[in-house]
């Protein structure tokens, strides 16, 4: 795990590149988990453009405040659901992708097509209650909606995206909407052909091995103008 210091740089990255990708504008929030602990830095009631280190909060797992002087999201009960009930996640993105929105407020999945939606197999999950998630019982009805994937769909109201990483839950974020554009954009010119479990199991290991993963998040980084 990264020290303290270093997450706190990368939260800020990660806060750079989602607002450049215009997934979101003005509203959304950014946590990772804190080493060896029940706690957990997330992004305050600011635009995600304007965060600067010194605004990160820290959370512990009952949603609670236990350092930082600025309000903290409304939602931040859906971070700490997710926290507690899965060790293996340790950075979740609350975005506001325009073209997956869609698909949260039809009853067209939204399945993998191409190489990078294969870490969406099977289709992403709706999470169908158009409420911000404000409460613990929200939260863990998210978490169960999720289940083992990398996003979950909140109707009307954006998306949330999971990885073991910061980068890897940006990435998930910027993927997550490139599937949607790619699926929508095959819905207007033929019927999709939708990645097989099988051939999205082989997309996942080669779309994102970490000097992949690396590679990418240095790309965004640099594209968003973070250090």
């Amino acid at each position: 795990m990264k020290s303290d210091s270093q997450l706190k740089k990368d939260m800020i990255s990660a806060c750079r590149i989602l607002s450049h990708e215009k997934l979101v504008q003005g509203f959304g929030h950014v946590s990772t988990r804190i080493a060896n602990s029940d706690l957990f830095l997330i992004t305050p009631r600011i635009a995600l453009a304007l965060v600067t280190e010194k605004e990160l909060l820290t959370v512990n797992f009952s949603g609670e405040v236990v350092e930082g002087n600025y309000p903290a999201p409304s939602e931040t009960w859906l971070h700490a659901a997710i926290m507690k009930a899965k060790p293996g996640i340790n950075a979740i993105t609350r975005i506001h992708a325009r073209v997956a929105n869609m698909f949260s407020v039809t009853d067209r999945k939204l399945e993998p097509v191409h190489n990078h939606g294969s870490f969406f197999a099977g289709g992403v999950p709706v999470f169908h209650k158009p409420d911000l998630v404000t409460t613990p019982t929200l939260g863990e009805q998210v978490v169960k909606v999720l289940g083992d994937g990398s996003a979950v769909l909140l109707r009307g109201n954006g998306q949330v995206t999971v990885g073991r990483t910061i980068p890897e839950a940006v990435m998930m974020a910027i993927y997550l909407e490139e599937a949607a554009e790619v699926l929508y954009g095959a819905l207007q010119i033929g019927t999709p052909i939708p990645l097989t479990a099988d051939e999205s199991a082989k997309r996942q290991v080669e779309a994102l091995p970490p000097v992949d993963m690396d590679r990418a998040w240095n790309y965004f980084k640099k594209r968003a103008g973070s250090r």
